[in-house]
């Protein structure tokens, strides 16, 4: 009996029907596996209820893979979701591999190129909630992976079969187990829904969307092997959260003004992203969603922004926030405008408006996974075009490289800090950028480059990341940075300027001529400090105080109970030069196997100290160190220094309020760090509530409320008489101001923006390396002005108990960044120790830590911590 073929194509079909069905009722829903709707009203999902149905749906899907990338900061699984089409999953490495050949096509011909573009897949990213408490990301993750592995709609096979998803259901899953748990806690009491008191991460709260190249955190490290590395995707979206009383969504593309060294092609694709989500959103009978405002594109520090200069069309998401997982009512007088729309009127960004009501959660969760959904389409229906566009600004940075200045930037051997310069080779290698190290010596003009210096070319595809993070820079100062009222200047959403090797005190010079005749070879990733020595001995070692790593060097000795001095004087040595402040260790047994392996480990050199020291000595010792850390939503300030502490091995411990107004602080600690902060925050402990405003204390559960008030107020005035040392950073002099009555004064106070202006700029800064808090420091380097202040030093009360080591420029202060009205700063104290007493209080007013980034400026703090602990013992 001869069989119809229509027939057979029609079993077929059903048999698939069948088995997809099968498959969908054999996965439940989330609503089933969570007991509750995604977005539901007073409901949040738990960490580790998602990885455990991401997990299921893996295991009972063939439409996804679930990665374990590592942990979190605080052990928590960081998982990527890998969502397509069964045969696509089989073949993801094949996929991979095309997705980083068309982002890096040299080498390929025309051909290749297009068979890849031909053969390849789109793949697009999305993450989710890297700010804890913007909790719609993470929520409506596992609703969208449900629909993605169970749906067989027409629009949904499209994508599976053209598209990779790479999911991160949550950037920040310590974040987000700490917010659901608080939620939780306080339900349904008093304290529903308020603001949590401490960090959302450990350790930058709301900052851990700054690090998206200087990598610190580890969350940081898993995103950009899977981006930046690994997979190269053509687009990413980040979702987050917004203040309520504006627009109900903003999507992309962004606000004026545009960062110049990115691909105009790249901000097309903005375009067309932003587009298609307007649609989709429209279509699904939103209204309130609008582009551009208050996004600008100009700054490069979050996730979303930072892929731009990756090539990767990197956009933002940002849904009104309801009140956690409650409902909130919006009058419409209370909806107003923003920068780029000053008032709540239809116009051509948002030309249909939410007319105010009830706002709920499950508006914010929809939203999202319409606007992923739609990146997901356009990817799927402009597969090809869009893996071509990835080839062209690939092609296009490669030739601007090849033909314009900055050919290639320089990092030198010869350098006050080389080890701190192989840190930031490595972290652009961890960024994607290639790197070569010189095979032989290179001459430039009068400079002769020393086999070993760096050399990073821009004439390769990650060009634009390479000028925009090594390049001196002016922030754009015209129509789009200038209010239309008066023509103040506005504020940049982050930072004015980025030049990595200025926040490191690396010396990275511009080579403005083609490359000729140079001898390089790619350095693998990633690079390792060279190799230390460890060279004679008999009356113990000298150290310079050069690096940053000797610190690490120091706090291990100390632990060790080693001799560890600084020599006050330089002096030369086996034909080496020393500065004030090198470091002299001393002590028996296996002191010199001890320093071998700091010098194995870490490239330092330790060199036979001579038989008789010349000059006084200041002897160290363990520092007994406290550092405040608040309440009322927790201080980032504090969280970095904390990371970085550990970071460079010290030891210390975290001061609550309860330890501030205990007695004890002068017999515990010899110096105690307060971070930049307000004094009614220290004090008072003042928090802003969740939507803006001050929190009282009943909204607080009793534990988490208040300052140090004035009983801390008064243990630290007895602590500094008492011998100890106050360390405080930018910001928080005022604190040590009015507790001391100290003779400085702010001048800035009460000055307009239009006459002064530096918002996040890099200024040049004197040093006095002469002084024990300048120790190891160039005379001359670059610090971070950002909300600092520009003190005077009283001349009546000045004098002997005052030093400044160091101090702004008197002209030509900008390095980079943007600056008006240098005057104002000219000649001004960065650093101040003040005695008072028989205790220090040394003064930082700038942001010498800034987020673990200012390696340039790192000395300022770590020799005050030793300094201040030394008693003043002098050999």
């Amino acid at each position: 009996m001869r069989r119809n073929p229509l027939c057979i194509v029609l079993l077929f079909a059903i048999s698939a029907i069948l088995a997809a069905n099968a498959t969908a009722q054999s996965i439940p829903s989330p609503e089933e596996f969570f007991g509750f709707k995604m977005g539901a009203d007073g409901e949040l999902v738990q960490w580790d209820k998602v990885v455990e149905y991401f997990n299921l749906l893996a295991d009972r899907s063939d439409r996804i893979i679930v990665q374990n990338l590592g942990e979190s900061t605080e052990g928590n699984p960081f998982i990527l979701a890998i969502i397509s089409s069964p045969d696509n999953l089989k073949n993801l490495e094949k996929y991979r591999e095309i997705s980083k050949k068309l982002a890096d096509p040299r080498g390929l011909s025309d051909r290749e190129i297009q068979d890849l573009i031909k053969n390849g897949k789109f793949v697009g990213a999305v993450s989710s909630s890297i700010h804890a408490s913007e909790v719609g990301g993470i929520n409506g993750s596992s609703e969208q992976a449900y629909e993605m592995v169970t749906s067989n709609d027409p629009t949904n096979t499209l994508i599976l079969d053209n598209v990779i998803y790479l999911m991160i259901p949550s950037f920040n899953p310590d974040g987000a187990k700490m917010i659901a748990d608080w939620f939780y806690k306080y339900k349904g009491t008093q304290y529903n829904n308020t603001r949590l008191p401490y960090l959302y991460h450990l350790y930058t709260g709301h900052d851990n969307n700054r690090d998206a190249y200087m990598l610190t955190q580890v969350e940081s490290q898993h995103f950009a092997k899977v981006i930046y590395r690994d997979w190269m995707p053509q687009a990413y979206i980040d979702h987050h959260h917004m203040g309520s009383t504006g627009a109900r969504f903003y999507i992309p593309p962004y606000l004026d003004p545009i960062h110049t060294n990115v691909s105009p092609l790249l901000y097309r694709e903005h375009q067309l992203y932003g587009a298609h989500m307007a649609v989709a959103l429209e279509n699904a009978g939103k209204s309130g969603f609008e582009t551009g405002a208050p996004y600008t594109a100009w700054w490069q520090a979050a996730f979303c922004m930072a892929g731009n200069f990756h090539n990767i069309t990197s956009m933002l998401t940002e849904s009104a926030s309801a009140n956690w997982a409650d409902p909130i009512y919006i009058l419409p007088d209370q909806l107003g405008g923003t920068r780029g729309r000053p008032e709540y009127k239809a116009q051509m960004t948002m030309p249909r408006l939410w007319p105010g009501g009830w706002w709920r959660f499950r508006e914010i969760v929809e939203q999202q996974m319409i606007s992923a959904k739609a990146m997901l389409e356009v990817g799927a229906r402009y597969r090809e075009t869009l893996l071509g566009n990835m080839v062209l600004k690939a092609q296009e940075n490669i030739k601007l490289g090849q033909n314009e200045p900055p050919y290639a930037f320089i990092i030198p051997k010869d350098q006050h800090d080389f080890l701190t310069a192989v840190k930031l080779v490595k972290l652009f290698q961890m960024n994607g950028v290639e790197v070569h190290h010189l095979d032989k010596a290179y001459k430039y003009g009068s400079y002769i480059f020393t086999p070993g210096s760096y050399v990073i070319s821009t004439a390769q595809p990650k060009r634009v990341f390479v000028k925009s993070f090594l390049e001196q820079i002016n922030y754009p100062d015209n129509t789009w940075t200038r209010s239309h009222d008066d023509n103040s200047p506005i504020r940049p959403y982050d930072l004015a300027g980025y030049a990595l090797n200025e926040h490191m005190g690396v010396d990275a010079l511009p080579i403005m001529e083609p490359l000729r005749n140079i001898s390089m070879s790619v350095a693998k990733p990633f690079v390792s400090p060279p190799n230390g020595t460890v060279e004679g001995g008999g009356n113990g070692y000298i150290l310079d105080h050069k690096s940053n790593d000797s610190i690490k060097a120091m706090n291990r000795l100390l632990a060790k109970g080693y001799d560890v001095s600084w020599i006050k004087d330089g002096f030369t040595h086996e034909n080496m030069i020393y500065a004030p402040g090198a470091i002299l260790v001393k002590g028996g047994g296996s002191l010199k196997s001890d320093l071998q392996a700091l010098a194995d480990e870490l490239g330092l050199s330790f060199q036979g100290a001579p038989s008789r020291t010349s000059g006084a000595t200041i002897a160290l010792k363990a520092p007994r160190l406290g550092m405040y850390k608040r309440y009322a939503g927790g201080n980032m300030d504090e969280g970095w220094t904390n990371w970085l502490l550990q970071d460079f091995d010290f030891t210390f411990t975290s001061l609550f309020n309860k330890d501030m107004k205990a007695s004890s602080l002068a017999q515990n600690y010899d110096v105690i760090i307060i971070p930049d902060d307000s004094v009614d925050a220290i004090i008072e402990g003042r928090g802003r509530r969740r939507g803006g405003g001050q929190q009282s204390d009943e909204d607080i559960p009793e534990e988490y409320r208040g300052g140090i008030g004035d009983k801390g107020v008064e243990n630290l005035k007895t602590f500094v008489k008492n011998g100890g040392t106050l360390i405080t950073f930018n910001g928080s002099y005022e604190f040590a101001q009015n507790l001391f009555q100290l003779p400085i004064s702010d001048t800035l106070e009460g000055v307009p923006s239009k006459e002064f202006w530096c918002p996040g700029s890099t200024l040049n800064i004197a040093v006095d390396n002469s002084h024990p808090i300048a120790y190891g420091m160039p005379q001359n380097t670059t610090t971070l002005f950002r909300s600092s202040p520009s003190l005077r030093v009283s001349a009546i009360d000045s004098g002997a108990n005052v030093s400044v080591p160091a101090r702004y420029h008197e002209q030509n202060l900008l390095q980079s960044g943007w600056l008006i009205g240098e005057k104002h700063l000219s000649n001004r104290p960065v650093v101040i120790e003040f005695q008072v007493e028989k205790g220090k209080v040394i003064i930082l007013a700038t942001p010498a830590q800034f987020r673990a980034q200012m390696h340039g400026t790192f000395k300022f703090l770590f020799n005050s911590i030793f300094y201040g602990a030394a008693d003043g013992a002098v050999r």
